[in-house]
């Protein structure tokens, strides 16, 4: 029997879910041996192999050895069943939902077949499990998103000097006591968020989120070195959620806690 699976249906068990009007993310975990049989979806989706293997086999007998980390794009009404090996699998799910173009105020289509991608092949991708799987906010999952879609239909939206990406540089360097999310930011410069996105990643080669926790890191760097604050007014004076988002933080950046480093910098040598 041939199964449809709408909005938001995976034949895995769901682990981890979110979404909003135009896209869900997921997560989905197989057993050892399952054999997901022939069906397709309402949606378009991606799907990431984050650990186990199996075998995809299509429509028209077509089959292909799927590893982790290969990128799926499977289009809406694609015919497909599965098979996972010993170790079972679990899958990271970015599903289109039927508007999902809304989003956007320009021209952007998904691919219109099949495609299985090397691991690796999209950086923003992977920069948005890891964003799903951690401190999931939701306006740098979204700039990850756009920044495949770009990719794919190969638009350059940063072609010509445009002098509100200053503006919002000198907003992230010199408001650090907040977050500021992109909404918001696009808001202030008077751009659609989309277009500030991806042309602030291509001008910078970073997000709005890498870039703005960059500067709040520098200058907690900064604090640590020239101050005496304790480890929490720093946390705060930078906009950190908490003393515990601070520490991790800074310790992804710098492998070492604000803590250590300050005792390591004033030791004598």
């Amino acid at each position: 029997m041939l199964l449809n699976l709408k909005e938001g249906e995976y034949l895995g068990q769901d682990l981890k879910s979110r979404g909003n009007g135009f896209f869900n993310l997921s997560i989905t975990n197989y057993e050892p041996h399952d054999e997901v049989s022939k069906h397709y979806h309402d949606n378009s989706y991606l799907s990431i192999l984050t650990k186990g293997k199996y075998t995809e086999k299509a429509n028209h007998n077509v089959s292909a050895a799927v590893i982790p980390g290969e990128i799926l794009f499977r289009p809406a009404s694609y015919v497909h069943e599965n098979l996972f090996e010993d170790n079972g699998g679990t899958c990271f799910n970015i599903e289109f939902k039927s508007e999902w173009f809304r989003y956007f105020d320009t021209k952007l289509a998904l691919p219109t077949n099949f495609t299985q991608y090397k691991p690796g092949y999209f950086p923003s991708l992977y920069k948005l499990l890891i964003n799903f799987r951690q401190d999931y906010h939701e306006d740098s999952a979204m700039e990850f998103i756009a920044d495949w879609l770009f990719q794919v239909n190969e638009k350059n939206v940063y072609t010509k000097p445009q002098p509100w990406l200053e503006n919002v540089s000198r907003i992230l360097e010199n408001e650090l006591d907040e977050f500021h999310s992109l909404q918001i930011l696009a808001g202030r410069v008077f751009v659609h968020p989309v277009y500030l996105a991806r042309a602030f990643k291509e001008k910078t080669g970073l997000t709005i989120g890498e870039y703005q926790l960059k500067a709040k890191l520098a200058n907690a760097l900064s604090l640590l070195l020239n101050t005496n604050l304790s480890l929490s007014d720093i946390s705060g004076k930078n906009g950190f959620f908490d003393d515990a988002h601070f520490v991790r933080s800074f310790k992804k950046i710098y492998k070492i806690s604000p803590h250590q480093f300050r005792l390591s910098t004033r030791k004598l040598i």
